[in-house]
């Protein structure tokens, strides 16, 4: 306990902030940190302090000092509006109250492609190819189209801007927690590439070996919390700039992902888990007078899930009239993703006053699924236009109006408007918007059929269903920030409605249901409505040049009408797996001595009880992290900044039974240390 208590003394982390705040800045005031030039709010490019849409930035600088596990725990650490849970396949992520359904993530303004159980794969990214991150919150349909009714997190990839820059972060903790980000930017005359590389493994954990099995508590589980895995990705991203006004764009990836699942006498698991995605993207974007321009680019990705068997396993499906088996070494497709995804935009500017930006998309979903779905294969295709108006009205008032038309194969046509406006007064930004959000049935919650028992539980049949309306909402929010010396605080109220819901609701077992022992059965259905109302709250003090303290608090309260819930039958409760309460608080120290710079501080994050509509509610908890960050050399091209700290320095475990909610998947304290290294030739 001794030791533990002196390493814990030692150790403090990175300097860093969710609001953009850069190390190695010289802040002279906090004006500086707002110069961060975004884009995703309205699709033109203005500074942060400046954007008529309030907009969430992560830079590159904190994604290289906050020195993350994973994604999740990086973007979860660093906003307190994203939180994630344990769910069929991994973590899923919320924001303000909402799943990942309701999100759009994007890469480069292109929205990614590859989900596992119904959520996006982040481990595709690569932290080290990241430039920043940019956060939209409530709902941003009328550029950005379906999925867009919670927010959007947009992830900028780095554009090499030097001759040569390579970074290479390496990351190693306990439990086998190995990760290896690289990226090595190169321009070579009028050609700018950029490769990436990222690798990462875990042996993972299990916090308990209790599992409830057939509605009984017992002991002995060799299932894991987190399971072994092991994944990489390449990447190339190209730029030809061609002549003053035409350049064009290439990238291609490659992702493959292993997850090894424990076989135990209370969970016959017979296969691992193997997911393999590629992409590829062409573009091109011409300069008109002035600062209009026009873009236009064409993306393919393939993501593919598939079980590698180890075991033998009788299925219950037939093929000429014979049951089929599968036996070990098989590797056996379980379903195909293709995106094809075509846009044309284009952005102008009309004086100093007026800024139109308008476009053309074009989606195509194809999912192949053998005996998930009727034919084993399903498509969906949506077509859609949008404009969009800036108008700067006064010095200090800007209006901005958008709508988008959608039409698509299954749901039809539908009309997303939006407006806001931001006014200027001294320190002080007030913003407002109003707008519709929309959200299509994807291809699974369409024409997907299949059986599974999550984490040891029930046996549940879950159904598509083609009957589907699309989501639609109403979202409005208003929100002051005050900009001042040394003092950034912002404060944003919101309420966002939704209409036909979509939701798994049980159903009545079928005859062959209870003869195949399936427990429960559900079915993708439009509920009637849901509601959230909550607050986000952020603040940055900077009280002398090396201390800062910064933090946010982030409540949201969800509710919807759920059928099959006896006297609760239509009323509004809570939705699954939502908590009320978030928030985060960082307080950080830094000093240089001539050629090495000390930073140290704490980060904590609080998280209040998850609710759930079945089975028990996940408890509150907290975590809180500590590290150190030593540069040692920083030269006028190499830097090198070595870090070591704890993750979860009180050692919080939740041990809930399998087959059961549980608050967070981590495994206690942890300790981690890593290396940084940039080089960067003009």
């Amino acid at each position: 306990m001794k030791a533990e208590l002196v390493v814990l003394l030692l150790c403090a982390v990175s300097y860093t902030s969710a609001q953009s705040i850069g190390e190695g800045k010289k802040q002279k005031d906090l004006s500086v940190m707002l110069d961060e030039v975004v884009i995703t709010g309205t699709g033109t490019e203005h500074y942060l302090k400046n954007a008529p849409v309030q907009t969430e930035i992560i830079t590159r600088k904190v994604l290289e000092q906050y020195q993350a596990r994973s994604m999740e725990e990086l973007l979860s650490g660093l906003s307190p509006s994203l939180t994630f849970h344990d769910g069929n396949m991994g973590s899923h992520i919320q924001l303000n109250g909402l799943n990942n359904d309701y999100i759009l993530i994007m890469i480069d303004g292109k929205r990614m492609n590859g989900d596992v159980g119904g959520q996006n794969d982040l481990n595709l990214l690569n932290p080290a190819n990241i430039e920043r991150i940019e956060i939209v919150k409530g709902a941003a349909s009328s550029l950005y189209g379906s999925d867009a009714i919670a927010g959007v997190i947009n992830i900028i990839t780095k554009k090499n801007r030097d001759k040569t820059d390579f970074t290479s972060i390496l990351r190693v903790g306990e439990y086998g927690d190995v990760r290896e980000s690289a990226s090595l930017g190169v321009t070579v005359g009028t050609v700018k590439s950029v490769t990436g590389v990222n690798c990462s493994h875990t042996d993972g954990w299990r916090n308990t070996d209790l599992q409830w099995n057939q509605q009984q508590l017992k002991s002995g589980s060799t299932l894991k919390t987190v399971n072994r895995s092991s994944d990489y990705t390449v990447t190339e991203d190209l730029t030809w700039t061609l002549n003053g006004k035409l350049s064009l764009t290439a990238s291609g990836s490659y992702y493959e992902r292993w997850v090894a699942r424990s076989h135990g006498q209370w969970s016959y698991l017979s296969n691992d888990f193997y997911y393999r995605n590629y992409g590829l993207a062409i573009g091109g974007k011409y300069e008109l007078n002035g600062r209009s321009y026009l873009t236009a680019d064409v993306s393919f990705d393939r993501y593919g899930y598939f079980y590698d068997y180890k075991l033998q396993e009788v299925t219950d499906y037939f093929k000429d009239g014979d049951r089929i088996t599968y036996y070990p070494g098989q590797r056996i497709k379980q379903s195909l993703q293709r995106q094809i995804l075509g846009q044309a935009k284009g952005v102008f500017y009309f004086g100093e006053r007026h800024i139109l930006n308008a476009g053309l998309e074009y989606l195509y979903n194809h999912l192949e699924s053998p005996h998930h779905i009727d034919g084993d294969k399903a498509s969906v295709y949506t077509l859609a236009a949008y404009a969009q108006e800036e108008w700067t009205v006064l010095e200090d008032l800007v209006v901005t109006v958008g709508a988008r038309g959608t039409l698509h194969k299954e749901t039809g046509f539908n009309l997303s408007p939006k407006v806001s406006v931001l006014y200027k007064m001294n320190d002080f930004n007030l913003r407002a918007s109003y707008a519709f959000g929309y959200k299509s049935p994807t291809v699974k919650e369409l024409y997907y059929n299949y059986t599974t028992a999550l984490g040891g539980g029930t046996v549940t049949a879950y159904h598509g269903n083609t009957d589907l309306k699309a989501q639609t909402s109403q979202y409005a929010s208003v929100g002051l920030e005050y900009v001042g010396n040394e003092l950034q605080v912002s404060v944003t109220a919101y309420v966002n409605q939704l209409r036909n819901m979509i939701e798994l609701v049980e159903i009545n077992l079928s005859a062959e249901e209870k003869l195949d022992e399936i427990e429960k059965s559900k079915k993708y259905m439009n509920l009637t409505r849901a509601r959230i109302g909550g607050m986000d709250f952020t603040f940055n003090y900077l009280p002398t040049k090396d201390i800062t303290i910064g933090g946010g608090y982030s409540f949201a309260d969800p509710k919807a009408q759920y059928p099959n819930q006896g006297l609760r039958y239509m009323k509004y409760i809570p939705i699954d797996a939502t908590s009320q309460h978030n928030a985060t608080l960082n307080a950080t120290w830094r000093h240089s001595w001539k050629r090495y710079r000390l930073g140290l501080g704490i980060y904590g994050r609080y998280q209040s009880v998850r609710r759930y509509v079945e089975d028990n509610n996940a408890e509150a908890f907290q975590t809180w992290r500590i590290n150190t960050a030593h540069t040692l050399l920083e030269m006028k091209k190499w830097t090198l900044t070595l870090n070591a700290g704890v993750d979860n320095v009180f050692n919080y475990v939740d041990r809930t039974p399998f087959g059961r909610n549980r608050a967070t998947t981590t495994p206690g304290r942890t300790f981690y240390a890593s290396a940084l290294i940039k080089f960067k030739s003009k």
